[in-house]
């Protein structure tokens, strides 16, 4: 696109990145003649996959179980947002806690009445 004579916001807008990100990648192609993705970037990761399963389980034993129970017995120092990721990777989301349990039909038949 960029020898095509395209200005880096049209490009932007097009394969719908930032203009940063575009006009990065073009001097990338550029200097190396490559688009690709260095290796090692973004952070270094704190917990091994063992410990990613040790936390899964945990959660899956008890779905009661806490941010700070997990994070000492993994015996890592990391945050609750990275305990979330994992289980969410997992596919294991949170349970909203009942404010009261639900009525059954007798129930709500001897509470009508009692009104």
């Amino acid at each position: 696109m960029k020898t095509a004579g395209c200005s880096t916001r049209r490009d932007a807008g097009q394969v719908d990145r930032s203009e940063c990100a575009v006009r990065n990648c073009g001097e990338q192609w550029t200097r190396e003649g490559t688009h690709a993705w260095k290796t090692g970037s973004g952070a270094t990761r704190k917990t091994t996959r063992r410990e990613d399963r040790r936390i899964v389980r945990q959660a899956l034993v008890d779905s009661r179980v806490t941010h700070s129970t997990i994070r000492a017995d993994v015996d890592v120092a990391i945050v609750p947002q990275t305990i979330s990721r994992h289980l969410a990777e997992a596919n294991l989301k949170s349970k909203r806690i009942f404010r009261a349990l639900p009525l059954t039909p007798e129930h709500r038949q001897l509470r009508l009445q009692w009104f």
